[in-house]
Formats: structure tokens, C-alpha cells, sequence
């Protein structure tokens, strides 16, 4: 059994609902829907089975108000950012000093936003980084700017998210960098 197949089967056992793995022809849609890609790993998972538990996203689903969320949650990291660039000091040494101006501020800041890899939601307020490279992915937590690591793959993250593995086991060091969303942690 490889692994996406042992980490379903887990999730099966503690309650999660699964539909059958989206079709070629249905990642393409939603990709070109949402105009993005999937990281391997999501893809690769999202080929075997289809998590459709609330607070999953359901990429199959093309009714209006499932696009809808779907949408505004890939807007939910920069919307969160934006707020608390300009109303609690969010800041990064990476981008030198801060200006005075809030302006400025949202300038710099989306000088650095732009290149930074878009951010797929997986879960709830959890993304994974859509990078074209066959490597392994972190999951991020993201709620405006309070990001974390929740696990250097999906597989990781699913076992730290539904308790199969404690969040003090997991090694913050073996991430992977992710350009911008990294210097945030």
C-alpha cells in the first residue's frame, strides 16, 4: 500500500469522507478555473481519493458557491497580510526598513508578494505552495500573518492536523524554502 493509500485510510478510520480520485480531465478543469497548479503531492493524493469533509475543498464541485469559496480562499493570505500590514506593523527584515507611508508599505510588500508562490488551499486556513517541482511541499497554516509550518509534506501535515503524529515531532528544520512565504514564519 503506498503512502496516499495508508494516509486515506487512516483518515477513513477517523471519520473523514473520500469520493473517487479526480480524473485527469478534472484537475485541468480546475486548474484552469482557478489558474493555478497543483503541486505533485495534492495532485498526486487528489488522484487517488477526493477528501469532500467539511473544511476540505472540493475541486470536483463547479456548482456557484463552491467556486466561490474556493476563490476567496486563495485570496484569504494576501487579504490577511494586507490587513495586518497596514494596521499591525507586519513587517519583514528581508525588505529592509519600513517606510513611513502606508502606501510605500503595500508597495514594497507587493513587490515581494508577486514572486512568492501562490498559496492552494487544502483545508480550512491551510495551503500548500503551488511549485512546479517534484519535491516535497510544506503546508502552511495561514491566518493574516500568523504563519506556521504545519508539516514538510501532505502527508505530514495530514498526520499532524488529525492526530496521528504530535506537532512536537514535527522538525521545522527539513522544510523545504519557499521564496517569501518562508521568511514570514
Amino acid at each position: 500500500m503506498d503512502d496516499f493509500q495508508k494516509i486515506i485510510k487512516k483518515l477513513q478510520n477517523r471519520g473523514i469522507e473520500f469520493e473517487t480520485g479526480l480524473s485527469n480531465q478534472e484537475i485541468s478543469v480546475a486548474e484552469e478555473l482557478y489558474d493555478f497548479s497543483f503541486p505533485a503531492e495534492m495532485k498526486a493524493l487528489f488522484s487517488v481519493a477526493l477528501p469532500v469533509t467539511e473544511g476540505f475543498y472540493n475541486w470536483r464541485n463547479f456548482e456557484a458557491a463552491n467556486i466561490l469559496k474556493i476563490k476567496t480562499a486563495f485570496k484569504m493570505p494576501l487579504r490577511g497580510l494586507l490587513f495586518d500590514l497596514r494596521h499591525n506593523a507586519l513587517w519583514c527584515d528581508n525588505w529592509g526598513m519600513r517606510p513611513a507611508e502606508n502606501s510605500e508599505v503595500v508597495q514594497i510588500f507587493m513587490r515581494y508578494y508577486k514572486d512568492a508562490p501562490r498559496m492552494i488551499p487544502i483545508y480550512s486556513h491551510r495551503y500548500m505552495p503551488s511549485i512546479s517541482n517534484e519535491k516535497k511541499s510544506p503546508v502552511f497554516s495561514i491566518m493574516q500573518s500568523d504563519i506556521i509550518c504545519y508539516g514538510t509534506d501532505l502527508i505530514e501535515y495530514l498526520e499532524l492536523e488529525f492526530g496521528f503524529k504530535e506537532y512536537s515531532d514535527f522538525d521545522d528544520a527539513e522544510i523545504e524554502h519557499i521564496k517569501f512565504w518562508c521568511d514570514l514564519l
